[in-house]
C-alpha cells in the first residue's frame, strides 16, 4: 500500500509524539487598570526637578504554550473554504505524566491559524467530512495519552 508524504508525516507525528509546541509571549503591566501619578518635585510641575526619583515601571512576562497536534496544513469547511492552521489540543498531561490529550471539547476543535497570535475555536460539525474523519482518528488516538 502506497501512502502520500502528508499521510506518512501525520502518522509519524501522531505515533511518535513529534508535536511542536507553539509559544507566544505576552507582557502584563504590573498594575493593569491603575493610574500612578508622577512626582513633579518642588518646581511647580515644569517636568524638571532636582532630586525627584524616576518611576520605573516593572512588568512580568507570561509564556503561553500551545500543544500542536498536527503541522501547518489546509483545513476545509463545508463550504470548501480552507485555512492554513495547526490543530491544537485543548489540554494535555504535563511532560512525563500520563493521561488523555483532549482534542475535541463540546463539539469544537482549536486551530492556530497562520498569521494569528490567538487560537481559534471552530465547530467540528462545520468542517468537511475528510477533516472530521481525520480529527476523529486523532482524537481517538490522543484519548489514550501521549506515546511513551
Amino acid at each position: 500500500m502506497k501512502i502520500g508524504f502528508r499521510a506518512w508525516l501525520f502518522w509519524v507525528v501522531l505515533l511518535f509524539g513529534l508535536v511542536a509546541p507553539a509559544s507566544a509571549q505576552l507582557t502584563v503591566p504590573p498594575n493593569p487598570g491603575k493610574v500612578t501619578k508622577r512626582n513633579l518635585g518642588d518646581n511647580g510641575g515644569s517636568g524638571a526637578s532636582a532630586g525627584a526619583s524616576a518611576v520605573t515601571p516593572s512588568s512580568s512576562t507570561v509564556v503561553v504554550q500551545y500543544i500542536a497536534v498536527t503541522p501547518v496544513e489546509a483545513w476545509a469547511n463545508l463550504e470548501g473554504k480552507t485555512m492554513e492552521a495547526r490543530l491544537l489540543a485543548f489540554s494535555a498531561p504535563a511532560e512525563g505524566e500520563t493521561g488523555p490529550v483532549e482534542i475535541i471539547r463540546e463539539g469544537k476543535v482549536r486551530f492556530l491559524v497562520s498569521g494569528r497570535k490567538e487560537p481559534v475555536e471552530y465547530p467540528l460539525e462545520q468542517l468537511g467530512e475528510a477533516e472530521r474523519t481525520k480529527i476523529g482518528a486523532i482524537a481517538r488516538a490522543a484519548a489514550k495519552g501521549p506515546p511513551k
